[in-house]
Parts: structure tokens; sequence; C-alpha cells
């Protein structure tokens, strides 16, 4: 179900233990009957987490894995914590769920699978993807619009990316683009996650299976090949 993302280049040799796998994905709305807020999901992870510091989540095993990534592809992880991290410490470690991290239904529901198994899960328009997406370093150059800012941006040599035939989608793992972010006339969707070294592919599957149940709440959804 779930296929493997290509790394181009050094890519596979530098990242030695890690895979992106993902799916594609159809989605049909089921209708006005099946608009579930997942607030009954978000009140477990709340659950989990109320009362704990900071550390206590950066010290859990599996985000403690993705510090250790994000230090090998270049990032900071203090100061650009992994994805899961920074919503856990932004809103559900205190005392009262005063509010949720509510974007798009479709990225609401790929978070939760996220939250539920602490994996950094991605996902964006498959409509705006030209050709077969990868994993890349820059060359230097690339221009890149990072989602949320009003222009574009040349790249760096040596940036992890991912990209697909004519452009880059992410700065991966950091930050998406806005060439393919999720619209309210998103109906194709690519669902990806990333393994690394200390997290089992089990793990990350199960994240992803998370997410299609998830997702299936409110979508018919089938797999594009």
């Amino acid at each position: 179900m779930f296929s493997r993302i290509d790394m181009i280049g050094q890519v596979q040799a530098h990242l030695d233990g890690v895979e992106v796998y993902g799916c594609r994905l159809q989605l049909n709305p089921k209708g006005a009957d099946s608009n579930p807020d997942y607030a009954e999901d978000w009140r477990q992870i709340h659950s989990d987490w109320r009362g704990k510091s900071k550390a206590d989540v950066a010290e859990a095993p599996v985000v403690a894995a993705y510090h250790t990534f994000y230090t090998r592809i270049g990032l900071n992880p203090k100061k650009n914590p992994p994805s899961v991290q920074n919503l856990i410490q932004r809103f559900f470690i205190k005392e009262e769920l005063d509010r949720v991290p509510l974007i798009h239904p479709i990225v609401d529901a790929v978070n939760v699978a996220a939250l539920r198994h602490l994996i950094p899960l991605g996902v964006f328009d498959a409509e705006c993807v030209r050709g077969r997406i990868h994993l890349a370093f820059t060359r230097g150059g690339e221009p890149f619009q990072g989602l949320g800012e009003s222009q574009s941006e040349l790249l760096p040599e040596g940036l992890l990316v991912l990209a697909d035939e004519e452009k880059t989608l992410s700065r991966f793992c950091y930050r998406d683009s806005e060439a393919q972010k999720v619209t309210e006339a998103t109906r194709n969707i690519w669902l990806l996650g990333c393994q690394v070294p200390g997290v089992e592919e089990e793990t990350v599957k199960l994240s992803l299976l998370t997410a299609l149940e998830l997702l299936g709440r409110r979508y018919r959804y089938e797999l594009v090949s």
C-alpha cells in the first residue's frame, strides 16, 4: 500500500537508515452528515500529555529519534523542533485544552494521526505535483516560496528537500511550500511518513494507516497508482 519515496544521488548514502513512505489518494467527500471535528481525538491527546513539561516531550524516545535526524540534516531541533513536538508543546501540555490546531479537515486528520504515534506526517495537494516526487539535496539557487510567505527565496546549496520534476515542494521536515498546499478544492493528495533510526517501520506505517482511518470518517478514498 505504501511505496518508498526515491532518494536522488548522495541522499541515500547520507541518510542511511532513513526511509520515506507514502501513498497517493483520491478523496471524495461523504456529504454534510460526515463532518467529524475530531474533538474526542484532540481530548485524548490532551489527556496523554496534560501537565507534562517541554523536556518530557523532547525526551520521549520517538521524538528524540527525530531530534537526532534533524541534527543530521542540518536543522537545530531546539530552535525548530519536530512538528509533533511543536504541536504538543503549544497546545496539549496545558492543564486546559482551550484550543486545538485546526487548519483544514484533511490536515487535521493527518495531524491527529501524527500526534497519536509521534511520527511527523506530511500531506499535500497531489494535483500540483509534476512527475515523480523524490528527496534531493539542493544545488543552490532553487526558488522556494515557503507556506505562508508572500514571495520566493533562493535556496542555498546542500539543503535536503522534497521535489518533483519541476520545483521544490518542501524543505524536508522543516517547511512546506505554497505550491502544493491543501485547499478547499483539494481532492487528490500525497500522504507521507518518515522513518528514522530508532523508529520502527511498523510504527510509521501504523501512523499512516491511522491517518487513512481518520480521513475515512469524512471522505471516501481510493489509492492512486
